[in-house]
């Protein structure tokens, strides 16, 4: 796609400068589905990306910031699922101006170091 404008791209909505310098390390675009739970629900959503640290998950249903959850995926290089407890570090409000997919960016807070090597086997091996 060619792009002239020269505004700034858009930035995810509730994204906070400290969150954007903790995004280091590998990212793959990947799309897996994942399984969690909201206060109310039992959700099926797909991955956007993956890195060591998180993921970005597609949703026109993003949970509030701070939001910890139980979630499960399982990686396309393992027979397992992992499950880990992850927090919405943003999100990106479906109707949001410019070209991100609404959703929620994610840290994992609990990954067992063998979970933790699969994540990392496959981001070595894939990107």
């Amino acid at each position: 796609m060619n792009r002239s404008s020269s505004a700034a791209p858009a930035r995810p909505t509730d994204a906070t400068e400290a969150d954007d310098q903790r995004r280091t390390g590998r990212r793959l675009p990947l799309e897996v589905e994942i399984e969690y739970e909201s206060t109310e629900d039992f959700l099926t959503d797909y991955t956007a990306n993956i890195s060591l640290g998180g993921m970005f998950i597609k949703t026109n249903n993003p949970l509030e910031l701070d939001t910890r959850f139980r979630l499960s995926f399982r990686l396309p290089t393992e027979d397992r699922v992992i499950e880990t407890i992850a927090v919405v570090r943003w999100r990106v409000a479906p109707g949001a101006a410019g070209p991100m997919t609404p959703g929620m960016g994610v840290r994992f807070e609990t990954l067992s170091p063998a979970d933790r090597r699969a994540v990392d086997k496959m981001l070595t091996a894939w990107g």
